[in-house]
């Protein structure tokens, strides 16, 4: 427990003492988010997110290559999977740098994005079997690529939608990634709960920076870089033979960010609007639509990601019938609240978003 603690607060420190030169580099290179009318900031806010947390994540890995106990051990089994990983996540990084500084138009970034998740799979990041809790479980095959860069694509896309308002997709991030390390401490997985918790780490301290009011963002940078760690990581800890789960599992667990975004795309479909075109129909936008501040919606949306993310944990402790039959009877509850929320919504009155 001692080492979990020592990366989690590694993790943290790194990011938050390297948070002030990014901010610096952003001003410096001119990768600033200028406001506009989709926008909710009133200010050139820069952000470079991404190094800091990129920086923050990486750098505990390093006294793996130096200490000779049991942890550096085991990390010696996982040191191809972790070459893919670094190499996966700087790519990321570079394409999410590139569209802070100069811009990239969505369907080439999503193309680079589906190339980045095949070379994953080619190392093995790949999803193979999806756990039956009524029989034997699930051999995917051919549809095993398909699956696996749907998922890695479709999350970091999720949590790059989601940072939306300030903190959000980071204090989400955290929260999923805290769940995955107590699912992977509970299961053994002492590498994997290792990666969660520097991910955890590396959000956490780059929160108290990206936190209402925020003076930097994540950008490109960092959404794509967090959201690339969070499915990957997820395939480790959810997806493969010797830990996978119920497929309600990760469905649960990364709910939030699924949900908004499969809600988003259904929305524009339905209006006619164009699939990559921004807008503010976010479960977020829709918070601060009800008169909520951004303060005040980010910690609801923190609720809600905790709640999940405990079921997600009881789900893949107790792999039972019984448990996936109560998972479910709490996705339909959470749907159910959603809804009647959304009805009251539309029946009331509505206020100017709050600042």
């Amino acid at each position: 427990m001692r080492t979990y603690f020592t990366l989690l607060v590694l993790s943290a420190v790194a990011t938050f003492l390297s948070t002030p030169l990014v901010r610096w580099l952003a001003y410096r290179w001119g990768a600033l988010d200028l406001p506009n009318e989709r926008k909710i900031h009133t200010q050139p806010m820069p952000r470079l997110g991404g190094l800091a947390a990129y920086a923050g994540f990486w750098c505990p890995w390093v006294g793996f290559y130096i200490l000779n106990n049991r942890v550096t051990e085991a990390f010696r089994n996982y040191e191809k999977l972790s070459l893919t990983l670094w190499l996966g996540a700087s790519a990321m990084l570079a394409l999410g740098v590139w569209d802070d500084i100069k811009g990239v138009r969505a369907i080439k970034k999503l193309v680079l994005q589906c190339l980045i998740a095949v070379g994953l799979f080619l190392g093995d990041f790949r999803i193979t079997t999806l756990s039956n809790p009524f029989g034997a479980p699930w051999q995917l095959g051919w549809l095993s690529l398909p699956v696996s860069v749907l998922w890695i694509v479709g999350v970091t896309n999720a949590i790059n939608l989601l940072d939306g308002i300030d903190g959000l997709a980071t204090g989400v991030t955290a929260c999923i990634a805290l769940a995955l390390a107590l699912i992977n401490v509970l299961g053994g997985n002492i590498i994997v709960a290792l990666l969660t918790l520097c991910l955890a780490g590396a959000c956490l301290g780059f929160l108290p920076f990206n936190f209402s009011p925020a003076r930097i963002f994540l950008g490109d940078s960092g959404s794509l870089f967090i959201g690339l760690m969070l499915a990957c990581i997820g395939i480790l800890s959810l997806f493969k033979a010797a830990t996978a789960t119920f497929v309600l599992a990760p469905l649960i667990l990364f709910g939030l960010p699924l949900f908004d975004t499969v809600s988003v795309a259904i929305g524009r479909l339905a209006r006619g609007v164009p699939l990559f075109q921004a807008d503010k129909s976010h479960v977020h936008h829709r918070l601060l639509r009800l008169g909520m501040n951004q303060r005040q919606a980010a910690y609801l949306l923190y609720s809600v990601t905790l709640l999940l993310g405990g079921a997600a944990v009881v789900l893949s402790v107790l792999q039972s019938p019984q448990t996936l039959l109560l998972g479910c009877a709490l996705v339909l509850g959470l749907a159910a609240i959603i809804w009647r929320a959304w009805r009251l919504r539309l029946a009331g009155p509505s206020r100017p978003p709050a600042a």
